[in-house]
């Protein structure tokens, strides 16, 4: 087996100067405890991510970006049987309550996160391919801000490094991209890298049964569908397209940030099914869908 290798990005404890801000500032509009991967992989491209960021702030600070990210969440839930609970098979490994509520907090901050990164990158891809990323008119209720900064007592997530993770971690990694035909482990995965015998039987029992098949694929298919939908609700463009970009991107990269947006499109959907069945398994479907941070 070939050493599993980080794909491309800039981490944020590598972010210095103006994209630090951008980084901490996404973190604290979106309410979320890291930043996605699909940003630290457009973060390569310098031109881009200030400036795509600028037109989505605004957007994302508003009750109606929280309230579409709850309806993306609510039909991430695949159907069919319900996933086996993980805590009987934990607890026979030595696990007590403690460590899994460790894993419960982990799983409830990445759904919390996920439903808004699908919203953003769908606004962007959108965008960038010439369609429409807002233009809507939303209520005064929708339009009213969310509070700025993490939910109380919300610290930011821990992503373990692939490039200096243990073999046995990297296997993992390799397992789930090749499971889902990715490119490369998500935050997601990384953040549940910290548990790893966790991570396998979440693999083995809850994904693997379920990843790529046509219930998955027409949910995730669903989610894309709709996100793309509500981007266009949006009181003003969330993206930057193609034209706006002539005066800080090159022609190579307008087409390689276009390409990449289109697979991160698809890969966040993915991973969003793949959390809430996660926390289907350890707390069941009201709990899974629903917000873990109402605001």
């Amino acid at each position: 087996m070939t050493e599993y290798r980080k794909f491309p990005q800039v981490d944020h404890a590598d972010a210095a100067g103006e994209l630090k801000e951008v980084y901490d500032d996404i973190r604290a509009t979106l309410r979320v405890a890291w930043v996605a991967f699909a940003c630290r992989v457009l973060a390569t491209f310098p031109g881009y991510l200030p400036l795509a960021w600028r037109a989505a702030r605004p957007n994302f600070a508003t009750r109606y970006a929280e309230r579409a990210a709850d309806e993306l969440r609510a039909l991430a839930l695949l159907p069919g049987a319900a996933p086996p609970d993980p805590r009987p098979r934990l607890r026979e490994g030595g696990w007590d309550d403690a460590r899994i509520d460790e894993v419960r907090r982990a799983l409830d901050l990445l759904n919390y996160g996920n439903p808004k990164y699908m919203l953003l990158i769908a606004a962007w891809s959108e965008e960038i391919q010439g369609r429409s990323s807002g233009g809507g008119d939303l209520t005064p209720e929708d339009a009213a801000p969310i509070p700025y900064g993490l939910p109380e007592g919300v610290g930011p997530l821990r992503l373990v490094d692939p490039d200096e993770a243990s073999p046995e971690v990297q296997a993992l990694f390799e397992r789930v991209t090749d499971s889902h035909f990715h490119h490369g482990a998500s935050s997601d995965y990384r953040v549940l890298a910290a548990w790893p015998d966790y991570l396998r039987l979440a693999l083995v029992e809850a994904l693997e049964p379920v990843v790529r098949t046509e219930e998955y694929d027409a949910t995730t298919r669903a989610l894309l569908m709709r996100a793309r939908e509500l981007a266009r609700a949006f009181p003003s463009p969330a993206g930057i397209g193609r034209d706006a970009l002539v005066d800080s991107c090159s022609p190579s990269e307008i087409a390689g940030l276009t390409g990449l947006l289109f697979m991160y499109q698809r890969f966040i959907c993915d991973v969003t099914v793949d959390m809430v069945r996660l926390k289907q398994a350890l707390d069941g479907p009201e709990a899974a869908t629903a917000s873990p941070f109402p605001c």
